[in-house]
């Protein structure tokens, strides 16, 4: 019996000096918190607030310029990434060029070698000769049929003949002009077997893929320019940025690390399709001349979009601690509340109040703010 009344005093001590330890531990956890919370009133003495030099004013209303910043790259259009191909079968006999250099449009490329451009060339001007002498022919038919000395079944066929040679020399014709050879130039004199395959547009070679003495075929890609003009700065827009952005608005872009060298620029068009990233491509061209940009650079963009009224209160007002911003609005003589808030876009030295209803009504602390956090930390200490 005794030993049954002992274990129920042991647990009864046990529990007691449970419970005692549970509330230490609560007590000291409430300490260490409110601890962490920091008071947010700021009572100041008349001798600190004649110290602080403090400047008190209500917020001001203003038009706050809305800067979007985004980034993005350096691409080439479609149409500006030309691939310049064989148009016929031949030997590579000259290439001079090499990535990175520059080429104007019309300067040769390559040059091409085959006897079949002896061939073309043969027939285009036989079938020219043919084609003068049915002219003369039917012209010479209808003289006689004219006066009734030939049958009309012979002037047709005059005029057949022409039609034919006609068809066969304006697709020679135009066969020579797809090889750089101009038929109107074309004697037996200057026929050559040789081709020239010129730039189409000027730019920069970005890769040639032949070589001297190499057999091509047609169709076979030759060298790749890239149109420096064809450039573009192609951005990277979040859904919450697209209200603010349309085509036309200006902008400033820079590459990384070159934020003092700045390009003007504007927004050609935005695409409207959300890709899977959850942004929208907007496509930006730069003033000047954009050969120094370089296709697949990475860029940053300032966007100006449209002024938008704000509450606004000077940078000085806004104190950040423990990463948050906070203004002190002024609640009665020396008196001060630390009070959290959302800022916005800022200019000229003013900032946007988001968030924050009444906030016209408050009396602001513009200068000294951080005095007053100061304070309060040390009060805290």
């Amino acid at each position: 019996m005794m030993t049954l009344i002992n274990n129920k005093m042991l647990i009864l001590i046990g529990s007691i000096f449970f419970i005692h330890s549970c509330k230490q531990k609560e007590a000291a956890i409430v300490n260490e918190v409110s601890e962490s919370v920091p008071s947010q009133i700021v009572e100041l003495t008349d001798a600190q607030y004649q110290n602080a030099h403090l400047e008190i004013s209500s917020p001001e209303k203003r038009d706050i310029a809305h800067i979007i910043f985004l980034n993005g790259k350096i691409e080439v259009m479609p149409e500006n990434n030309v691939t310049v191909s064989s148009p016929v079968n031949g030997f590579v006999r000259q290439i001079k060029w090499m990535p990175g250099m520059n080429v104007s449009k019309g300067q040769t490329l390559v040059r091409l070698e085959d006897k079949e451009f002896l061939q073309w060339q043969q027939d285009y001007l036989s079938a020219k000769n043919a084609w003068e002498f049915a002219r003369l022919d039917f012209e010479r038919q209808s003289e006689l049929s004219r006066n009734q000395a030939v049958s009309e079944k012979v002037l047709q066929q005059a005029d057949e003949k022409v039609r034919e040679y006609h068809i066969l020399m304006t697709s020679l014709r135009e066969k020579l002009k797809l090889i750089h050879i101009n038929p109107m130039t074309l004697t037996p004199d200057n026929m050559t077997s040789q081709i020239v395959i010129s730039a189409p547009v000027s730019g920069t070679v970005t890769d040639v893929l032949v070589n001297m003495g190499q057999y091509v075929h047609a169709g076979d890609p030759i060298v790749h320019i890239i149109d420096n003009y064809g450039k573009k700065i192609v951005l990277k827009a979040f859904e919450k940025d697209l209200p603010f952005l349309k085509s036309g608005q200006k902008m400033v872009a820079y590459a990384n690390g070159q934020s003092s060298d700045k390009m003007k620029g504007k927004i050609d068009f935005i695409v409207r399709n959300i890709e899977d990233q959850g942004f929208t491509r907007v496509m930006c061209s730069v003033e000047g001349d954009p050969s120094e940009l370089i296709a697949g650079m990475y860029m940053n963009a300032e966007i100006e979009g449209q002024n938008t009224e704000s509450w606004t209160v000077p940078r000085e007002a806004i104190v950040q601690f423990e990463g948050k911003e906070y203004i002190f609005v002024e609640k009665g003589k020396n008196n001060f509340e630390m009070m959290a808030v959302q800022i916005g876009f800022h200019e000229e030295g003013w900032i946007q109040i988001l968030d924050f209803p009444g906030i016209e009504k408050e009396k602001i602390v513009t200068k000294g703010a951080y005095t007053l956090l100061m304070k309060m930390k040390n009060e805290e200490e």
